[in-house]
């Protein structure tokens, strides 16, 4: 009589579809906001994901990128230079160790520079303009105006490039997401 449960166990397993292993997630970039009053967030990438509490996307074969990002399900088609579907256009630029990212993410205006020097734009109604303190941490103002507020709410926070994230030339598409993910709009 015990043979048979073991039969019938055997039985499933061979008549069970056979599941891809993916490869495991190991992050080669990171990218961390951490603000005054200790809260904060963190994106890790490498080449086909992006991971982190308010964002978790992969890279199809196609180039295009498919997932959730700060809270909304999206499917982005385009490249290295750009990323669009519904609801979002980015732009993603390079050029003598700076990395600009532009555009719309679900109504959110996007203008984002990343150099070895500062971080510095605007994401939604906060603006960030921060500046290299020593590796990998950049520090300075934010401020984010809110909706029937005369004032903005100003103060100090940290943006830390950890790995690819921190290079002269970041995997664009990647570090812009990332932002876009854990950082207050």
């Amino acid at each position: 009589m015990r043979t048979f449960p073991s039969i019938l166990l055997l039985g499933a397993l061979a008549a069970s579809p056979v599941v891809a292993q993916e490869p495991p997630f190991e992050a080669k970039g990171e990218v961390r906001f951490h603000a005054s009053a200790g809260l904060g967030s963190g994106a890790s990438f490498d080449e086909t994901r992006i991971v982190g509490p308010a964002v978790n996307l992969t890279r199809r074969e196609d180039g295009s990128w498919a997932g959730d990002i700060a809270g909304q399900d999206v499917s982005l088609y385009g490249g290295d230079t750009k990323l669009s579907g519904p609801n979002v256009n980015l732009s993603f630029k390079q050029k003598n160790g700076k990395t600009d990212v532009e555009g719309l993410f679900y109504g959110y205006r996007v203008r984002l520079s990343v150099d070895a020097k500062k971080i510095k734009g605007r994401y939604g109604s906060c603006s960030f303009d921060l500046t290299r303190g020593g590796p990998p941490m950049y520090r300075g103002d934010v401020g984010c105006l809110r909706e029937n507020q005369r004032l903005p709410i100003a103060g100090k926070a940290a943006i830390e490039l950890i790995g690819e994230a921190a290079s002269e030339k970041p995997p664009a598409p990647q570090l812009g997401l990332a932002l876009v993910a854990i950082l207050p709009r």
